[in-house]
């Protein structure tokens, strides 16, 4: 029987899947558009004016809506001498203190990123381009990718409870840690 807990972790999940597909799309078209602006100015027949700056944009908001899928799959660079160099319970546990530090960090960004962007929807901030979107925008995507990236830490923190989980993981990674 799934708890509750179970159900807004898969939700999570879901949601995450759904954020990356969407970077996955906008990169998509990141290929097809940019040859089609150099063809079409090529053959004079003017431009995508707008592009550079969009996918600036699409960029910077893929890379922090990627994030903590990134941090899902484990896929982030880790660099674990120390916790390979623990006995397996010790690595365990540096995991989970690690893991708690990680909620407290992404949270304490998330509010920064919440606070900075209320202060820029009141006064109102534009940057200074073609393509202008509000600067709160741009701090909505910061806040909410560190509000999710701890998220996964908490979750990270449930499963390392379950059997199968922390252990393998601490293990398997420390094994393939990158430098």
């Amino acid at each position: 029987m799934k708890t509750l807990l179970d159900r807004v972790e898969n939700g999570f999940n879901r949601f995450l899947k759904l954020l990356i597909a969407l970077v996955a799309i906008s990169i998509g078209l990141f290929a097809v558009l940019i040859p089609f602006n150099l063809l079409l100015i090529k053959t004079q027949m003017g431009s995508i004016w707008w592009l550079s700056e969009a996918i600036e944009y699409s960029l910077y908001v893929g890379v922090f809506i990627g994030a903590p899928w990134v941090l899902q799959q484990n896929a982030h660079v880790r660099v674990d001498l120390f916790a390979s160099a623990l006995p397996t319970h010790l690595a365990v546990r540096l995991e989970l203190l690690l893991n708690a530090f990680g909620v407290g960090l992404c949270l304490l960004l998330c509010s920064y990123g919440v606070r900075a962007g209320l202060w820029e929807f009141a006064d109102g901030t534009m940057p200074d381009k073609d393509l202008r979107i509000a600067n709160w925008y741009m701090l909505a995507v910061f806040s909410l990718s560190f509000f999710l990236m701890a998220m996964e830490f908490l979750f990270r923190i449930r499963r390392s409870g379950q059997p199968d989980s922390t252990t393998d993981e601490v293990v398997s990674s420390s094994s393939s840690s990158a430098f």
